[in-house]
């Protein structure tokens, strides 16, 4: 322990206050461009995101009034600081639960789409051990509040964490071996495809490395440093949940290099992505050839067959068809 208490514990606990927070105001965000953007979503998943945000804004209020409560309402009182109160120990399962939810959330998507039901209960188990390490920390330090002996729950915290990781893992390593080995089937939307990617491994591996580097801190440093990570924990899980739902706005292939001018033809190809589901649309557009000496001319609509003949110009009419 170092001369003032507060260094150990209330310190690194107000510096991921501040990260929280920061991060709050990007959920707000995400969640603001979420449900002007997709109305249309299933009432279940709306209604998933409302329990998500409230979770957090009651996240951030608690470890708000915890860090004014022993640092302004008890200043100067030594053994408060080095007791956790019930906002310190509500915590740890909160961020516990909200992490377990999106990690649901993500194997849903899995069994979407890879129907590997294996591969879906690896990543139902290792969420559920990593709430169960969450609860059982939270328990334990409601039992023995004296911060000063914070790293004593050491099991608890790895399997927390070590389940988390395990989980996001999983998910990441499923979304892109899938993707990854069907891009074949989609050749005119490998780019998409990769964008699709890159999402999926960036929100993975910025959940995992921040829980690794939480846990080695945790058992390497004697003091709370590793409050730090763990306070932004539970941010960074909703709003990877949140990006990925919003990302499908510009899962769009455009599909300008595929114009055929020298047979006055003309393509497009949109892509869109409605949570695992794949839409493709194409688009033909109709045509008209000119005799040079005014002659009849032809009007041939794309995937309409129809064909029509006069002896004036008509406009060229379009006609789209779904697959």
């Amino acid at each position: 322990m170092t001369a003032n208490p507060a260094e150990d514990v209330q310190g690194p606990f107000l510096i991921g206050l501040t990260l929280n927070i920061f991060l709050y105001g990007v959920t707000t965000i995400q969640a603001y461009l979420y449900f002007t953007k997709y109305k249309r979503d299933r009432l279940w998943l709306r209604s998933l995101i409302v329990i998500l945000y409230l979770a957090e804004t009651f996240n951030c209020i608690i470890s708000t009034y915890y860090i004014y409560d022993v640092l302004v309402t008890h200043f100067g009182d030594e053994a408060n600081l080095l007791t956790g109160s019930w906002v310190f120990t509500v915590d740890a399962a909160l961020t516990g639960a909200i992490s377990v939810v999106v990690q649901h959330f993500f194997a849903w998507r899995v069994f979407v789409l890879t129907k590997n039901k294996l591969m879906v209960a690896a990543i139902v188990l290792c969420s559920l051990a990593s709430l169960a390490g969450s609860l059982s920390g939270t328990v334990s330090l409601a039992t023995n509040s004296s911060l000063s002996l914070l790293q004593s729950h050491a099991i608890e915290v790895t399997i927390w964490l070590a389940g988390a990781v395990l989980a996001d893992a999983i998910i990441a390593i499923s979304l892109v071996w899938y993707l990854g080995s069907h891009k074949h089937l989609y050749p005119k939307l490998n780019s998409t495809i990769n964008r699709i990617l890159r999402m999926t491994v960036q929100t993975g591996v910025l959940t995992t490395i921040v829980a690794i580097i939480d846990l080695t801190c945790y058992l390497t440093v004697s003091s709370g440093f590793h409050l730090i990570f763990s306070m932004s924990l539970s941010k960074l899980y909703t709003n990877c949940m949140l990006s990925a739902l919003n990302a499908r706005g510009t899962w769009k292939y455009d599909g300008s290099s595929e114009f055929e001018v020298s047979h006055g033809r003309s393509r497009s190809v949109a892509f869109q992505a409605q949570s695992t589901q794949l839409d493709v649309f194409v688009q033909a557009e109709s045509h008209q050839i000119t005799d040079a000496n005014d002659g009849p001319s032809y009007s041939i609509s794309g995937l309409g067959n129809t064909f029509k003949r006069g002896c004036n110009d008509e406009e060229a009419s379009t006609n789209a068809s779904e697959v």
